[in-house]
């Protein structure tokens, strides 16, 4: 019983997929093909990762350890106890005291990586030193971390996970795909001239109600 609820909200979310794919891809046209110096850093950032992996190693261990690290912080953050943490190339697990949705699925939408990396540049560059850190190279590593998040996190979605399993695994993939594309969009409207992370919400809002709207009148009126 619980599995076919668990189908149905899957079934039911479908078309906040299809409402911020267009969202994303109608404010990714609009960016300005001529990029400042700190985004071409950035988009530097998504290729060398991408290169590093394609061509070098995949960091297994790297990714296995910031998803570990991220479900004992929301485990913190939900005034939760870790009692084991264990990490290596094969896989991780962690025990805790609590358990819900956000704690289970949060390594999956949060860049745990890209975080400590802003955190970290904020307080060398503002609160250490007086710009110690050149943008250009933030920019650099911030998109090689996200580029990281994403890339291994889709390459461990080709497996059944434990995490995804518990809350459904429709469902639980479709709220990692929205939030991690709103991540994104995020990120390209802090980013990108003519990439509107208000226009991007409110599109993901609006096409999503037209979406159950139509199905609505088409099954009921």
């Amino acid at each position: 019983m619980r599995r076919s609820i668990k189908t149905i909200i899957g079934i039911l979310l479908l078309p906040l997929v299809v409402s911020v794919s267009r969202a994303f891809y109608g404010q990714f046209g609009n960016i300005d093909i001529f990029l400042s110096k700190g985004q071409q850093y950035f988009l530097l950032g998504i290729g060398t990762y991408c290169f590093i992996q394609l061509f070098i190693f995949k960091p297994v261990y790297v990714y296995v350890l910031g998803h570990e690290a991220m479900h004992a912080l929301a485990t913190w953050i939900c005034l939760g106890k870790v009692t084991s943490f264990k990490v290596s190339t094969d896989g991780g697990s962690i025990t805790t005291s609590k358990s819900n949705l956000f704690i289970s699925l949060s390594p999956y939408f949060i860049p745990i990586y890209s975080l400590a990396v802003i955190v970290l540049y904020y307080l060398i560059n503002h609160v250490f030193t007086d710009g110690l850190i050149r943008p250009s190279y933030f920019m650099l590593v911030l998109g090689l971390t996200i580029a990281f998040h994403i890339v291994m996190t889709v390459d461990t979605l080709k497996t059944r996970q434990p995490d995804l399993i518990k809350a459904g695994y429709l469902t639980s993939s479709i709220f990692i795909y929205v939030i991690n594309m709103t991540v994104v969009a995020l990120a390209f409207g802090l980013l990108f001239e003519g990439f509107s992370f208000r226009s991007f919400m409110s599109g993901a809002y609006t096409g999503s109600l037209d979406i159950y709207r139509a199905v609505f009148n088409q099954l009921f009126l």
